[in-house]
């Protein structure tokens, strides 16, 4: 007896005829099947089916990008923190000056 799967693309409806064997950890299957019952009580091969389908290689590479960027800002941040430190500590000196505070 044979049993004929169909699924859904995101135009159609078509057979699900071929196997795919991924190799996993233990630990790594374990978060699979937790991941496909946490997104509706799906099957673990209609997660990796959906994620094969949202998968964008593009954006993936954008992310990588944003990731670099996101480093890049963040040293410039810091180092933009501690000059505008250095300058309100100078103008806090110079009011103080001014004010007659300092000789």
């Amino acid at each position: 007896m044979h049993i004929l799967m169909c699924i859904r693309t995101r135009r159609e409806w078509v057979a699900a005829s071929e196997r795919v064997v991924v190799l996993m950890s233990p630990a790594e299957k374990r978060a699979l099947d937790a991941k496909a019952a946490n997104a509706g009580h799906i099957s673990a091969g209609e997660l990796v089916r959906r994620a094969v389908e949202a998968y964008d290689e593009r954006a993936a590479a954008e992310a990588v990008e944003l990731k670099e960027w996101l480093s890049v800002l963040a040293r410039v941040h810091a180092e933009t923190l501690h000059r505008l430190d250095a300058t309100e500590h100078k103008l806090d000196g110079t009011l103080a000056y001014l004010r007659g505070e300092c000789e």
